[in-house]
């Protein structure tokens, strides 16, 4: 097979991982993979991973000349499946991948339009059009949507796409190598002189791209109030937010005016090889997100079997069960207290740990998740798995 993959970013995130560990499980099994995608960090990461890539950015929503790049490469590579994340690159990918007679076209949009954080009222009325014309252009020229849960595919029912174009697949991830982290010492002593890190400290962490939908503000709240209760007053407890984005310096400032400087560091954008240093100097994982199509570090931090506090998402809740302790969305207050419950019960949560562990291994495997996709594919092309 033939595949493309198209996404219109540069830089790493979530659903650039997931088209990550696509691009190694189809070249590892035979397939012929390329890769469209803006400049920037992960082109180096699927040309390494044996991808053809081409750079393409779109100007703007259904860009022509985007759109007609697309259309130019799937014909002139003979590409058998265009696989599309994201609305931009989904929304040109179907067009592009019908007019160039693409036998197969799937479109991957990982946190449905719906649920997306808007606040202006105008654009709230745009995102609203720009569900209803998605919805329609993928009954129309969609060989099938992915949704990653069954909550996923219900949502996106609800805006409009039918049923049979709905296919299921969670995102999967190498669980063994979450499972043997670095030395847990060494992580953390990195991590002082690389971020001034508090050694001795308790080490709640966060691994996210700093963008509203993350819920940043509500994590830095709640660890302002917690840090304040009586039970760790004075305590050796710090925030790792492992990541960068839009909202850094905002974030930064709001640190520093509540005068959490020495408590709460942001890394900014990290080298994807640190990664599992961070998951291994973490005490505990916490993810505060509003809204998500999945949420691949839950599942990275489950097989690194660290103690989990995240968003009561209805997606988050499928995908951790009952491994993970949940509060309220958006609401800082119950997740200080969840965070002083963990705290206080912190040398007491082994099994929930274990769980957590076992959880991402039966279910989330990458090799589970490379044999769905391959056999999809494959169906799709009228061929035997």
């Amino acid at each position: 097979m033939k595949i493309l993959y198209t996404l219109n970013a540069g830089n790493p995130g979530g659903m650039e991982i997931h088209v990550l560990d696509l691009v190694r499980g189809m070249k590892a099994r035979g397939h012929e993979v390329h890769v469209c995608c803006n400049e920037g960090v992960i082109v180096n990461w699927y040309k390494n991973a044996g991808a053809k890539v081409f750079v393409a950015k779109a100007g703007f929503d259904l860009d022509p000349a985007y759109i007609y790049s697309i259309f130019k490469y799937l014909k002139e590579n003979q590409i058998d499946i265009v696989h599309s994340h994201e609305l931009v690159a989904s929304a040109a990918s179907l067009l592009a991948g019908f007019f160039a007679g693409t036998k197969v076209r799937i479109s991957h949009i990982h946190t449905p339009i719906s649920e997306w954080i808007v606040t202006d009222e105008l654009k709230k009325a745009f995102t609203s059009f720009m569900d209803f014309c998605y919805s329609i252009e993928v009954n129309l020229f969609a060989s099938c949507e992915i949704a990653l849960t069954e909550s996923r595919k219900q949502i996106k029912m609800h805006e409009g796409i039918a049923e049979n174009k709905i296919y299921i697949i969670p995102n999967g991830i190498d669980v063994y190598k979450f499972a043997h982290l670095p030395d847990k010492l060494s992580a953390k002593k990195e991590l002082v002189q690389k971020y001034q890190v508090d050694e001795n400290s308790f080490l709640f962490g966060n691994v996210s791209r700093l963008t509203e939908e993350k819920g940043h503000n509500t994590l830095i709240q709640a660890f302002d109030l917690f840090i304040n209760h009586a039970s760790v007053k004075g305590q050796p407890v710090s925030l790792l937010i492992v990541g960068g984005g839009t909202l850094q310096t905002n974030l930064e400032k709001m640190i520093s005016e509540a005068n959490l400087q020495d408590k709460i560091k942001i890394t900014g954008i990290f080298d994807e090889e640190d990664k599992l240093k961070f998951y291994s100097a973490f005490d505990a994982f916490i993810f505060p997100s509003r809204a998500e199509g999945f949420g691949i570090v839950l599942l990275e931090a489950m097989a690194a079997g660290l103690p989990i506090i995240a968003s009561n998402l209805d997606v988050l809740q499928e995908v951790a069960g009952s491994t993970a302790m949940y509060f309220s969305v958006g609401d800082s207050v119950d997740l200080s207290q969840k965070m002083l419950d963990l705290y206080l019960r912190r040398d007491n949560l082994k099994l929930l740990e274990q769980e957590a562990k076992k959880r991402a291994e039966d279910l989330y495997s990458l090799t589970r998740f490379e044999d769905e996709y391959e056999s999809l594919y494959l169906s799709l092309l009228g061929k035997k798995p």
